[in-house]
């Protein structure tokens, strides 16, 4: 992964780098991210495939991660992303201009030294309390074991393009140092985990607490967990 970057791109178009050779520990957390993109198929969690992005730390290859070129269909390849810096800046395989503009909202999450995967879509019911402006609360017990003890916060909004958004992602990680995932208002969900699948199954859950909570909104609300 030593190819660099020699002309910037225009906006809508595609950025390329040298060609996607990893490692066998590497190859190994792109398979897992390829399965994990298939799991969240397979729970109905991915509505809208090209809305929605993922990555992964490497682990052969310190302060780089992998990411998708452009969405998460079911039948991703291989070939199908990108090696980035935690800067942002592509070192190997390509970018689509629509991930180009939500990598800082990856790397962000990675301050972290446990999250080794992060997934952002704009799954249904998860993305209505992101239009709400309203967290979603830890009262679904399958969120809770999923290690999501807390609400799930939501970001003020913020434009995607100057860097404006990034801010307002980090000052909710500060305040919420114990949560798996926030909301972006006006826009989606974003989670994070320790390994692929783990973040797959989180967003799966995310999406089925929210689908839920609006459904015990028509019997008076969902009830907090007893101690």
């Amino acid at each position: 992964m030593t190819s660099t970057l020699t002309t910037p791109a225009r906006e809508g178009e595609w950025l390329k780098a040298g060609e996607l050779l990893l490692t066998p520990a590497d190859a190994a957390v792109r398979t897992e991210l390829v399965q994990a993109v298939r799991v969240l198929h397979q729970l109905g969690a991915l509505q809208n495939p090209y809305s929605a992005n993922a990555s992964v730390r490497l682990p052969d290859s310190p302060g780089h991660l992998l990411i998708n070129a452009k969405g998460l269909p079911a039948d991703i390849g291989e070939q199908d992303f990108g090696v980035i810096t935690l800067d942002g800046d592509l070192v190997a395989g390509r970018l689509g201009p629509g991930v180009r503009q939500v990598l800082q909202m990856h790397t962000l999450a990675y301050t972290r030294p446990e999250v080794n995967a992060v997934i952002h879509t704009h799954s249904t019911h998860a993305t209505a309390f992101a239009l709400a402006h309203r967290p979603i609360p830890p009262n679904y017990e399958p969120l809770v074991n999923r290690g999501q003890t807390r609400e799930i916060p939501c970001a003020p909004y913020r434009t995607r393009n100057n860097g404006d958004l990034g801010a307002s992602i980090a000052g909710l990680l500060a305040e919420h140092p114990g949560t798996k995932a926030v909301l972006l208002a006006n826009h989606g969900l974003l989670a994070f985990d320790d390994s692929p699948l783990s973040a797959a199954r989180l967003v799966a859950t995310i999406e089925e607490a929210a689908t839920l909570e609006i459904h015990a909104a028509a019997l008076g609300g969902s009830k907090p967990i007893a101690p």
